[in-house]
């Protein structure tokens, strides 16, 4: 029987669509490409997800790797963390589990500067009753020990617990460790997937 329900953060409750966000940024297909590929898909940003260094540090990385985008990458990484706007839907689908009796946890992958902006901006955070957010712990998911130090602080055991992710490496992980997993696609799809679960 399922009692804890954990969510990720980014794309389920938290749009992230960096290509939405360099495409208004004004930058061409090429250009938008590359600086993707340089920035948010790069070793330093694993790095920045897992606190092991800072934005300023990650900026320098970036532009000594890409000397000719210098301008560009401190562009992009301008008030880059705007970008997480709240999923509407996936917040009245937590509402309804907290009237449920669910408890309800987040485990997620997250920069320390992007999640001081939406711990500042958003209230949901009041729905949960914890957190285990990656640059805090110093691990990322789909690390098995993560999902482990989730269940171990707050007690929960494995079998009763439901992770929600949008990444299925993530969900597959979750599994390994016991957890059941639903892999999110969009909050209409969660919902029935929910109703038949729980």
């Amino acid at each position: 029987m399922i009692k804890n329900i954990i969510f990720d953060l980014g794309n389920v409750l938290l749009d992230f669509d960096p290509e939405s966000y360099l495409k208004d940024l004004g930058y061409q297909e090429k250009l938008k490409s590359k600086l993707k590929k340089s920035v948010f898909e790069t070793e330093e940003w694993l790095l920045l997800d897992k606190g092991l260094i800072k934005e300023r540090e990650a900026v320098k990385i970036w532009k000594r790797k890409n000397p000719n985008l210098k301008n560009e990458i401190e562009n992009t990484i301008i008030g880059w963390e705007e970008i997480l706007k709240l999923k509407q839907d996936s917040l009245e689908i937590v509402k309804d589990l907290v009237v449920q009796d669910y408890n309800l946890y987040i485990l997620s992958n997250f920069p320390e500067k992007a999640f001081t902006y939406i711990n500042s901006k958003y209230d949901f955070f009041k729905y949960f009753k914890g957190q285990v957010i990656s640059y805090q712990v110093k691990m990322i998911k789909p690390d098995l020990k993560i999902y482990q130090h989730l269940l171990e602080s707050f007690n929960l055991k494995a079998e009763e617990t439901l992770f929600i992710d949008d990444s299925k490496e993530n969900i597959e992980a979750a599994l390994q460790a016991g957890i059941r997993g639903l892999q999110f696609k969009d909050a209409i799809n969660l919902k029935e997937k929910l109703n038949a679960l729980l």
